[in-house]
């Protein structure tokens, strides 16, 4: 009997051993056969939010620009001749019709007398025809003279006629060009340049410059404006020029905006008119300008922060159903720390600000920081 259990216990617990190690349950790797991973939570970013909104945006605009002379003329002769007197220096100034330059005029002076003796002989050809008609004309009714002489007559008085009006015109022109020996300015203007001397033979194919001409009593100024603000800037809005030099700045309203962005440096031009009666601005100087566009009340408004640029485009990431999406908006005025967006988002839309604004790809899962959820 001993010897029976003593084996019979040993098989139970062996028995014992390999059901308790059978219920350790499955061996590593045994899961991966037939039962499938549980799914890895997508993550949340905590972003800073900020609701869209109506209200008033004043923007200034900075760039830099340059005064340039209203109008710049390059003076040469219409008459070609010698240099004979040149009556301006560089830096002078000049009324309307003060003279300039003159050329030699004795060439035009004898081309003018040889003009009006022409005229003379036609004058006189054109009497002694007439004469001979009238008398033609009388020996025609006594019918002394043909009919066929009376034609001639008459022909040659039209003949003659035609010689006179084309003398009358040759004078004209001969007195024209000796006028235009002495060049006059055409404007008030201050000279900007003094190119030739007394003595050179000038031009007029290809033309020989003199004077240079600057009006300067009203410069005009240039500023090259980003095309961002192209919506924001009109005519008549108030602009303020600082000039190196001068204690305050010189305010002038703009006078044109233009109407095409130039491609390769995407900006448009602003044009302001800057009155200078005392001379004390000189053309070519830099100025630093800036524009002062009319406020605008009850416009849509985004934090400037959540403006973000890609391919030339400007885009917001709202927040809609808990994702980051990407949303093209049209920009209008911009201020320090607002923008205006006339298409694209609406009022208590909630967008990303900070620096997720600028690094946050689109559709990523988001919980916004500050509360602030879509309505």
């Amino acid at each position: 009997m001993g010897p029976r259990r003593r084996v019979g216990f040993g098989a139970l617990a062996l028995i014992g051993f390999l059901s308790a190690g059978c219920d350790s349950g499955p061996s590593p790797g045994s899961e991966a056969e037939g039962t499938p991973a549980q799914p890895t939570a997508e993550p949340v970013v905590t972003v800073d939010t900020a609701l869209v909104r109506r209200g008033s945006i004043l923007q200034r605009i900075a760039a830099p620009g340059s005064l340039l002379a209203r109008r710049e003329s390059r003076i040469g002769p219409e008459v070609r001749g010698r240099l004979a007197e040149i009556f301006v220096e560089e830096g002078d100034r000049v009324a309307a019709g003060d003279p300039l330059f003159r050329i030699d005029p004795e060439p035009y002076e004898l081309g003018l007398r040889q003009a009006e003796a022409q005229l003379d002989r036609a004058r006189a050809q054109r009497k002694q025809i007439r004469s001979d008609l009238e008398r033609g004309r009388k020996l025609h009714r006594e019918e002394v003279v043909a009919e066929t002489q009376m034609d001639q007559l008459r022909t040659s008085l039209e003949v003659a006629a035609a010689a006179v009006r084309e003398a009358e015109e040759t004078v004209a022109l001969a007195q024209r060009n000796l006028n235009q020996t002495l060049v006059r300015a055409p404007y008030e203007a201050s000279v900007a340049a003094r190119l030739e001397d007394e003595g050179t033979t000038a031009l007029v194919q290809p033309q020989t410059i003199v004077i240079v001409l600057q009006e300067t009593s009203e410069l005009e100024a240039q500023a090259t404006i980003p095309e961002v603000h192209f919506a924001a800037i009109r005519a008549g809005d108030a602009a303020l020029l600082h000039v190196e030099g001068l204690p305050h700045p010189i305010s002038a309203p703009v006078d044109s905006v233009g109407d095409a962005v130039d491609p390769a440096t995407r900006t448009f031009l602003v044009k302001m008119r800057v009155p200078n009666a005392e001379h004390r601005l000189k053309a070519g100087v830099f100025a630093r300008i800036e524009i002062l566009p009319r406020a605008k009340s009850d416009v849509v408004l985004v934090p400037r922060e959540a403006i973000r640029r890609e391919d030339g485009r400007a885009r917001v990431l709202a927040v809609r159903d808990g994702r980051a999406v990407a949303v093209v908006v049209q920009l209008g005025a911009i201020s320090e720390d607002s923008v205006e967006v006339l298409h694209g988002v609406r009022t208590d839309d909630v967008i990303v600000v900070g620096e997720h604004a600028r690094t946050l790809g689109p559709g990523m899962r988001v919980e916004p920081r500050n509360g602030a959820h879509p309505r």
